[in-house]
């Protein structure tokens, strides 16, 4: 008899952890849902107490943990991770309509590569970016919903299958332009379990090994190439801890869509926002609305470049937070922001409301990187080049981000030899406030 446990977490599962299309391998066609629930629904009725008993491996474990893993080790699919074609992909509507894509022979042998190495893997459903989502314009909502649940079905996958279209061994992969797009960032930290094919589709490196997340030769070049540590490789948890970090992360990457700069990265940080196109770098200032409040981390505000056209505080992409704008003598862990700053500090009507420890400076000029002497306090100029033309400032004060804390909440701490994140700001003779440099 059924256990009716297992039957209701088995359609929970279909329903909220796997994605809404899926192609089923045998036949090569685009089904639903429901397909996938009455394939294995008999196999799912067939688990018995003896078998949750069986699949439990530690003391107190719980009961719904272990049937999950049953659910999850009978519903395998893989899922795709590639650079789209030049000429086009094979689409939901070609699939569904049964089209022959006879027009896009490149699109048509990569998917066919694909679910061959899924079912090599013993999976029997497929799930392709290309033609497992609706893109008409009819249906922009399902964009919307979809964007936020991609790294869940990612994570889910029994294996990701990453097609490297222009590479061939280990010593030619990091060059590959699959490490330069926004949305594999996430392709690569969400799976479990991936595998890189080459433009040839035989595995970049070791054959023996089913997991390149297991093969530490590789671990230490995709770290080395990509700036991601080993550890979040392998084991990637979203939050919104240490945004600075993973904004470096996406630095170098790109996108079709300027929009997709900020929508490539919800799922990192396991925020959700309305995907909304025709906006511009606006998307990205959204995203970082909503971070900056919830990460409490204030070195947010310590990128370089160009800045945002709506949010001047920030800048228009992940680009701002490069490698080649890190200050080398000036790289603390994030706990050390996470215990210093305006924990408050929070985005309104397009401003910034951040409070800071405000130190004046008296009589300073700006030079070629010249150092100067402020109240026992060593400072550098963060305008090498000088002053802004046709800007006449009398007084300056530093903001110091990264304060300590004190039980006055009105005051804060400079501590003795360590360097502090700073903001400059000046004012002439007729101006009462402040103001930015």
């Amino acid at each position: 008899m059924a256990i009716e446990e297992v039957c209701r977490m088995f359609q929970e599962y279909v329903r909220d952890s796997i994605p809404d299309r899926l192609i089923a391998i045998s036949k090569m066609k685009v089904v639903q849902q429901q397909w996938v629930e009455e394939l294995y629904m008999p196999c799912i009725k067939a688990v018995t107490e003896r078998d949750i008993e069986q699949h439990t491996f530690y003391p107190n474990q719980r009961r719904d943990e272990v049937i999950r893993n049953i659910v999850k080790g009978t519903v395998k699919y893989a899922v795709l991770s590639h650079r789209w074609c030049r000429e086009g992909e094979v689409m939901l509507q070609e699939m569904t309509s049964g089209g022959t894509g006879l027009e896009k022979p490149s699109s048509r042998s990569k998917l066919a590569n694909f679910c061959q190495r899924a079912a090599e893997y013993g999976c029997d459903f497929a799930w392709a970016d290309t033609c497992c989502i609706d893109r008409s314009d009819a249906s922009p909502e399902e964009l919307d919903k979809t964007m936020p649940r991609i790294f869940r079905w990612y994570r889910n996958a029994h294996v990701c299958i990453v097609h490297l279209a222009e590479s061939f061994t280990l010593d030619d992969f990091l060059r590959d332009s699959w490490f330069l797009q926004n949305w594999t960032l996430q392709e690569l930290l969400a799976p479990v379990r991936v595998k890189f094919y080459g433009q040839t589709w035989s595995p970049i490196h070791n054959i023996r090994i089913d997991n390149d997340k297991a093969d530490q030769r590789l671990l230490a070049a995709l770290s080395t190439g990509t700036g991601i540590p080993v550890q979040d490789i392998q084991c990637y948890w979203a939050g919104t801890e240490r945004v600075r970090e993973k904004l470096m992360w996406a630095s170098c990457r790109t996108s079709r869509k300027v929009e997709d700069d900020a929508y490539s990265l919800l799922a990192l940080f396991d925020v959700h926002m309305h995907v909304e196109y025709g906006i511009g770098d606006d998307a990205f200032g959204r995203l970082m609305k909503v971070l900056l409040p919830r990460s409490q981390e204030c070195d947010i505000l310590a990128w370089a470049g160009i800045a945002s056209s709506k949010y001047v505080f920030l800048p228009p992409s992940a680009h701002g937070y490069g490698t080649q704008y890190l200050d080398g003598s000036y790289n603390p862990s994030h706990e050390h922001y996470r215990l210093h700053g305006d924990q408050s500090m929070t985005i309104v009507d397009g401003r910034l409301r951040l409070k800071l420890l405000i130190v004046e400076l008296h009589g300073v000029t700006f030079g070629d990187q010249r150092t100067f002497l402020q109240d026992g306090y060593h400072a550098c100029a963060l305008l090498p080049k000088g002053l802004p033309p046709n800007v006449a400032i009398n007084h300056l004060v530093l903001g110091v981000v990264d304060y300590g804390w004190t039980s006055d909440d009105k005051e804060g701490l400079l501590e003795k030899g360590r360097t502090h994140f700073c903001l400059l700001f000046g004012a002439d003779d007729t101006q009462t406030n402040y103001v930015e440099l």
